[in-house]
């Protein structure tokens, strides 16, 4: 199966082959800045399986720590997706950038300790105060 996506403006757009790995609810203040809500969804999937189809001319990058950099359209500011060295061979793409979405579940909370005050969480997923390797809430 494949699947497409763009940003806003339709500057840039991707695709990418087969299912995601796993779908995320990401807490941390960066993600909410970034993403300007209280959450931020992503889908990881294998950097070999991932294209830009065009404007990848458009993509700017900001180095949001020594290890990663958040990705997102020159043009109209949508996130894309980020790149960390602590998942070198993933893609972490905005789930809400695609077109159609895969059929796939969130598979868990993280970085649940610095959520944001006015948030509460419904659910019964797994939450994880910082990095998913470490001890479910």
């Amino acid at each position: 199966m494949s699947y497409s996506g763009s940003c806003l403006c339709g500057a840039v757009a991707y695709e990418f082959d087969g299912e995601p790995r796993v779908a995320v609810h990401c807490h941390c203040s960066q993600c909410r800045k970034v993403t300007g809500s209280t959450l931020a969804t992503w889908v990881l999937l294998p950097l070999e399986e991932f294209r830009w189809l065009k404007g990848e001319q458009q993509l700017k990058r900001f180095a949001s720590s020594d290890r990663g950099q958040r990705l997102f359209c020159g043009t109209c500011g949508s996130t894309l997706g980020s790149l960390t060295e602590r998942r070198p061979n993933l893609m972490h793409l905005a789930a809400g950038t695609l077109e159609q979405a895969p059929t796939f579940r969130v598979a868990f909370h993280t970085y649940v300790a610095s959520m944001a005050p006015w948030h509460e969480i419904t659910d019964a997923l797994p939450r994880f105060d910082s990095e998913p390797s470490a001890r479910p809430r």
